[in-house]
């Protein structure tokens, strides 16, 4: 888990564009695993800063020694605005038939977000 944090960290800057970001996790995604999922969340939160902010989420997900998760996130955050207001999805990479760094790239919500600038990018991990 710390090798996938400091990947992360050590190629996503807060200068990072949104597909920069997205191709990072996607290569930290190949890093072997015995089992994992991947998870794609959009939508407004109540953020790092107490206020409601759109985010986009990226999380992998593993198992851990106890019969539960290991979970590395990805949280890009936004000013909230009347159009990212609508957007909400969080769908996990085996409910797709497609590979989901294609689907992350093709999503509505991509398409927004790449052109506007984001607040924040938060990497962590946590356990379920």
């Amino acid at each position: 888990m710390d090798k996938l944090i400091g990947f992360l960290k050590n190629k996503i800057t807060e200068r990072s564009s949104l597909e920069e970001i997205v191709n990072v996790f996607e290569r930290m995604c190949s890093i072997p695993l015995e089992e994992d999922m991947i998870l794609f969340e959009t939508g407004t939160f109540t953020s790092f800063a107490d206020e409601p902010m759109f985010q986009i989420s990226l999380v992998r997900q593993f198992p851990n020694e106890d019969e539960e998760f290991y979970q590395v996130h990805v949280d890009i955050f936004y000013e909230t605005d009347d159009e990212n207001k609508k957007m909400s999805e969080s769908i996990w990479d085996e409910d797709l038939s497609e590979n989901i760094f294609d689907y992350i790239r093709n999503s509505k919500a991509f398409a927004y977000a790449k052109s506007k600038e984001y607040r924040k990018v938060k990497i962590w991990c946590d356990e379920t």
